[in-house]
C-alpha cells in the first residue's frame, strides 16, 4: 500500500508538470491494484490531456461516485463539476446541467468548502447573462480565498474577468484576468487546467475588444505551450481562437491554415467543439464569395447566436435579406451574450433591415448599437455604432451625417487594425460622398478606389463586385489591369521561387515534403494573390521583382 501511494503521488507530480504519459501510467499502476478514487481523477485528467476526451470524462465521473460513497462530498463535487463542464462543452446542455446540480446536491448539508467555491464557478459558466456570471465568480473567488484554495481563487478570477468585460467594463475586466494571470504563471497553481483557462480567457477578453496586439501575443504563447506539452485538446482550440485574431487583422491566409488545423484536431478529438470554428470558417468563405462552401460549412450548425448570424450574413449574400432579418433577430436575445458579440449582431441586422426597406427598424437597431457604445466604451463597438450610423444616415439621404459618421468609422476601425472594415468604411464615405453633386463625386471615385486596392488585397472578392457595382453607377467604370498583391506568406515565397524554376506541384512537395494537394493548394493562393493567371506568370513575377 505505501509503494502505491508513492506511485500515487508521482502521478500527481507528473500532472502537475505536464507530463501526461508518465501520469496515466503512474494512476493505472495504482488502479490495476484496486479501485482509488484520486488516481480516477488524475487518471481523467491525464486522459483528457493526452486527446482521449471520452475515457477521461468516464473515469471523472467514476471518481466522482467513489468519492461521494466515501463521504467525500467536497471532492465529490469538485468531479462533478470537471464533468459537467465537459458536457458543456460538448453541446450536451441538459447533461451539464444534470452534473451541476449532482455537485450542488452533494455539497447542500455540509459548510461552506471548497467545492462550494467549484460550483459557483460552474453555475457561472452556464447563466447566459454577464452580470450573473460575475457575480457567482466572485462569489466562488471569495470562497477560495476564504479556504485558502488558490487554484479555485485564480480560475474564478479569470471567469469573473472575462465576464466584465463581456458586460461593458473593460478596465475592470483585464485588470481581473490580468491578476489572475500572474497568479497562475506565478506558480500559486498546481492544475495545468487552472493555467490554460487563465491565458484563454484574456486572449477571448482581447479578441473582444479589439485589442489584437495583446490577443496575437498570448495566442502565440498558449499555441507553444499546447505543442511542447502535446495538449491536443487546448492546441484546437487555440487554434479556433488565433484564427479569430487572424480573420480580423486581415492575415486571411493564415486564417484559413488556423482553422483548418483546429478542426482536424477537434476532429480528431473533441468534435463537437469544433462548432465556433465551423462558423468562423463559414464566415471567411462568404467574404471570399465563396457561398456554396459556406452554405456546406452551416448544414449542420447549432442553434447559437454566432451560428445564426453567420448563416445571416450567407442569406444577405445570397439575396435573401428577409430570411437574413429573422435569423438576426432570432439570435439577438435579451440578456445573451457580451457587449462586442451583441453589437456585432445589431451592426449586421442594421444592414439586414436596410436591405429591406425598414429604415424605421434599421434606425431602431442602430440606436441600440449606438446606446451600447456609449455604456461600454469599447473602442470596436463605438466603430461598428458609427458605420451603422452612416448607413442609415445616407438610407435617410442625410448626405453630412453620413459622411461625418462614415468619416469617424474610418479613423476608428483604422486605429483597430481591422482592413476590411477600414475598406468598408471607406466605401461608406463614398456613397455619403456620391449623395453630394460637384466635386465630392471626385472624391467620393477616389475613396471607393482605395476601398477596392485593400478588398483586392484581402481576396474579398464579394466585396471587389461591390465597389465595383457602385463605381458603375457614377459612370466610371472600374480599374482594370492593375492588381495589388497581399503579402505571400514565408511559406508561399519558397513555394513561389520553385514555381519560377520550373518545379511540377509534385516536385515542389517532394522538396518541400508537403502533399503534393498541399502545394496544389498553396500555388493556388499564389496565383490569386499576385493576380496572375497560371505558373508561367507567376514566374515573370519573379523575374520582375529581382
Amino acid at each position: 500500500m505505501e509503494a502505491l501511494a508513492g506511485e500515487l503521488d508521482v502521478g500527481m507530480r507528473a500532472l502537475e508538470q505536464a507530463q501526461w504519459g508518465e501520469a496515466r501510467g503512474c494512476f493505472e499502476t495504482v488502479l490495476a491494484a484496486g479501485e482509488s478514487a484520486r488516481a480516477r481523477e488524475g487518471l481523467g485528467q491525464a486522459l483528457w490531456f493526452l486527446g482521449h476526451i471520452q475515457e477521461g470524462i468516464e473515469s471523472k465521473a467514476c471518481a466522482f461516485e467513489l468519492y461521494a460513497r466515501a463521504g467525500r462530498y467536497d471532492d465529490a463535487a469538485r468531479a462533478a463539476v470537471w464533468v459537467s463542464h465537459q458536457h458543456l462543452l460538448s453541446g450536451r446542455a441538459s447533461a451539464a446541467r444534470g452534473w451541476l446540480a449532482r455537485a450542488e446536491r452533494e455539497l447542500q448539508d455540509m459548510a461552506e468548502c471548497e467545492g462550494h467555491g467549484w460550483a459557483a464557478v460552474e453555475r457561472a459558466r452556464q447563466v447566459a447573462d454577464p452580470a450573473d456570471r460575475t457575480a457567482h465568480a466572485l462569489r466562488a473567488v471569495a470562497i477560495g480565498r476564504r479556504v485558502h484554495a488558490s487554484d479555485l481563487e485564480i480560475f474564478a478570477l479569470s471567469v469573473a474577468g472575462r465576464a466584465r468585460v463581456e458586460a461593458g467594463h473593460t478596465e475592470d475586466g483585464l485588470l481581473l484576468l490580468e491578476e489572475a494571470l500572474a497568479g497562475a504563471a506565478g506558480g500559486r497553481v498546481t492544475n495545468v487546467h487552472t493555467l490554460a483557462e487563465a491565458y484563454c480567457n484574456l486572449i477571448i477578453a482581447s479578441t473582444s475588444t479589439g485589442d489584437w496586439v495583446r490577443a496575437t501575443e498570448w495566442c502565440e504563447q498558449v499555441d507553444a505551450f499546447a505543442r511542447a506539452h502535446d495538449t491536443a485538446p487546448l492546441f484546437g482550440t487555440c487554434r479556433g481562437v488565433h484564427a479569430d485574431v487572424l480573420l480580423a487583422t486581415g492575415h486571411w491566409l493564415e486564417a484559413e491554415q488556423a482553422l483548418e488545423t483546429s478542426l482536424e484536431t477537434h476532429a480528431r478529438f473533441v468534435p463537437e467543439m469544433a462548432q465556433p470554428s465551423v462558423a468562423s470558417l463559414a464566415e471567411l468563405r462568404i467574404r471570399q464569395g465563396r457561398l456554396d462552401d459556406a452554405e456546406l460549412l452551416l448544414a449542420g450548425r447549432e442553434e447559437t447566436p454566432s451560428a445564426l448570424r453567420v448563416l445571416a450574413l450567407l442569406r444577405m449574400a445570397q439575396g435573401r435579406h428577409a430570411a437574413a432579418v429573422t435569423l438576426l433577430e432570432r439570435a439577438v436575445r435579451p440578456g445573451t451574450g457580451g457587449v462586442v458579440a451583441t453589437g456585432r449582431l445589431l451592426a449586421d441586422l442594421v444592414d439586414a433591415r436596410l436591405a429591406v426597406a425598414d429604415l424605421a427598424g434599421a434606425r431602431g437597431a442602430a440606436g441600440d448599437l449606438a446606446d451600447l457604445g456609449e455604456q461600454s466604451g469599447i473602442r470596436l463597438v463605438v466603430a461598428r455604432s458609427e458605420l451603422a450610423a452612416s448607413r442609415v444616415a445616407r438610407a435617410g439621404n442625410h448626405a453630412e451625417d453620413a459622411t461625418e459618421h462614415a468619416r469617424v468609422a474610418l479613423t476608428a476601425f483604422e486605429a483597430l487594425a481591422m482592413p476590411l472594415e477600414v475598406a468598408e468604411a471607406r466605401l461608406e464615405l463614398a456613397r455619403a460622398l456620391a449623395l453630394t453633386p460637384g466635386a465630392a463625386s471626385g472624391v467620393a471615385v477616389d475613396e471607393a478606389v482605395a476601398a477596392r486596392v485593400l478588398f483586392r488585397q484581402l481576396g474579398a472578392d464579394r466585396y471587389v463586385r461591390a465597389v465595383d457595382d457602385f463605381l458603375r453607377e457614377l459612370d466610371r467604370p472600374a480599374p482594370g489591369g492593375v492588381h495589388h498583391p497581399g503579402p505571400l506568406t514565408r511559406r508561399e515565397q519558397e513555394v513561389l521561387e520553385l514555381v519560377a524554376q520550373g518545379f511540377s506541384n509534385a516536385r515542389v512537395a517532394a522538396t518541400l515534403v508537403i502533399t503534393e494537394k498541399t502545394a496544389g493548394h498553396h500555388v493556388s493562393h499564389i496565383l490569386a494573390k499576385l493576380g496572375v493567371k497560371n505558373r508561367t506568370e507567376a514566374a515573370a513575377y519573379v523575374t520582375r521583382q529581382r
